[in-house]
Order: C-alpha cells, then structure tokens, then sequence
C-alpha cells in the first residue's frame, strides 16, 4: 500500500513537471510567430509602396491624392491591428507566464506534501512494524495454550470414550441377560397360556360334542329290533352357527338302515349346539369339522 502511494505521487510530479514544459514551448511558438508576422507586414508595406508609384505615372494627381490617402488609412489600420495583435499577443504571454509559475508553485507544493506523505508512511510503517511484531509474539503464545488446551482436552475426551466404552459394553451384557430372562419368562407364559387354552378348548370341545350327540339322539329314531352292538361312525360339516351342512357315514354299522336313521336324526337335529368365537376361537373352528360315535 505504501509503495502505490509513493508510486502515485511521483507520477502526479512528473505530470506537473510535463505541463509546465508544455507550457514553455507554446511560449516560445507564440514568440517566433510575433517575430515572422512584423517581417511579413514590412515587406508587404515595401510592395505596396512600390505597386503604387508605378500607378501615380498613370494616373491624374486628385486620384493619386486619393490613392495615397487610402494608403494611409489602410497603414494606420494596419498599426493599429498590429498593435492591438502585439498587446493580445503580450497578454497572452503574461497570462501563459502566470500559469507557469502557478504550475511551478504546484510542484513545488506537491514536492513539500510528498515529502510529508512519505515521512508519515514512514511513520506508520513503523508503527505497524511493532503491531505486527507484537501480534506475533501474542499469536505464539495463543498458539502454545491453545495446543496445551487441545491436548488436555484430546486426554479427556480419550478417558470419556474409555469410559463409555465400558459402560455400553456392561448395558448390552445387562440388556443380553434381561433378554434372555425375558424370553424365558414369555416362553413359560406362553407353555402356560397354551396350557390353559387347550384345557379350555377340550372341556368346551367335550361339551358341546356331548350336546350335539344329545341332540341327535333326541331326534333319532332306531327301528325296533335293532341290535344293541351296532355303532355308526359320522362326519358332520357344520357352518359358523351349528347348520349341518353335510353328514357322512365314514365307518357303517352294517346296517343300512341304522346308518340311514343315523343321517336322518343329524339333519333333523340342525342347528346343532355350537360355541361361538367368544366362548372358544379353537372350539369353534374344530367343531365346524367333527366325528361322532353314535350308539344306540
């Protein structure tokens, strides 16, 4: 930063200086001209007297008069043009003169600030020399603490981890140990519950097997005569509310006529008693498909 600002001063003193140089040299044009123009205007003055003697021989003397009267007005014109050109020339160069030494007194102000401007850079390069050297004295001393931190904290957090490692490792023990009890205790409350529910599914089971062979021998009719030892083995179809929707002779009694009073008092009997899905879900759905012993 320093350094553009430097940079950025010299180049407006080169500026100035270049100016005021520029300036010297339109100057020196301005006087050349001034210089050609006064030569220029005495020899058009020395042809213009020439051109007109040769005429005054050919003409009468009142036109001669004349001729050189207008000679001289046109002389006096052209001093006083010449004059008035000589003092706007002049003022121009007082005036370019003052602005030289105006661009002068500039550089030199430039000059007197660029020489304040560096002794203050110069100041503050110093100045931020120490800051830094003071920053970095303070930056290594943040570092060392930070690194004594960092480690101490590396250690902690090494001993924490340890330290959790063991206890995950004792909960999943106490959880594999909980879990097994548990599915010991679930097994044994399940043998239990099925236990029970069988028990309740065979006295439900007996019960209305008892009640649907009650039934049917409410219904049957056994010719009179009938052997005493003659036993029909049936398979009864029931529906969900006890209608007998098929019966079946799967063993005979040898006897065509028992089997078919057998069937007759089962369809005669339907409904037949049934345990509904509240009583018994198991019983309910075993008894939709049962095998009965009928004896007289």
């Amino acid at each position: 930063m320093s350094d553009r600002r430097k940079a950025g001063s010299k180049n407006r003193v080169m500026a100035y200086i270049a100016a005021a140089v520029v300036h010297l040299l339109v100057i020196a044009a301005l006087l050349f001209n001034f210089t050609n123009d006064e030569a220029r205007e005495t020899i058009d003055a020395f042809d213009a007297e020439k051109l007109d003697t040769i005429k005054a021989s050919m003409i009468d003397e009142s036109q001669i008069k004349d001729q050189q009267e207008k000679i001289k007005k046109a002389d006096r014109e052209r001093e006083r043009k010449k004059r008035e050109e000589k003092k706007r020339q002049q003022d121009e160069l007082k005036k370019i003169q003052q602005q030289a030494d105006q661009e002068q007194q500039k550089v030199i102000d430039l000059q007197d600030r660029q020489k304040l401007e560096q002794e203050k850079l110069e100041t503050q390069r110093k100045e931020i020399a120490l800051k830094k050297k003071r920053d970095d004295e303070q930056r290594k001393k943040d570092e060392k603490i930070a690194k004594r931190k960092a480690e101490a904290e590396k250690k902690r957090i090494t001993e924490l981890k340890k330290q959790v490692a063991r206890e995950e490792e004792d909960l999943r023990e106490r959880r594999r140990i909980n879990k097994l009890l548990a599915a010991e205790e679930a097994e044994q409350l399940q043998r239990e519950a099925d236990r029970r529910a069988k028990e309740r599914t065979t006295t439900v089971m007996s019960q209305y097997s008892a009640k649907i062979e009650q039934a049917i021998k409410d219904k049957w009719r056994v010719a009179p005569g009938t052997e005493s030892w003659r036993v029909a083995k049936i398979n009864i179809k029931l529906s969900s509310d006890g209608r007998v929707l098929k019966v079946v002779v799967i063993n005979s009694s040898g006897s065509q006529d028992y089997d078919r009073s057998v069937e007759t008092a089962v369809l005669q009997a339907s409904p037949l008693p049934f345990p509904t899905v509240e009583e018994d879900p198991s019983a309910h759905q075993l008894l939709q498909d049962i095998n009965i012993n009928l004896k007289q």
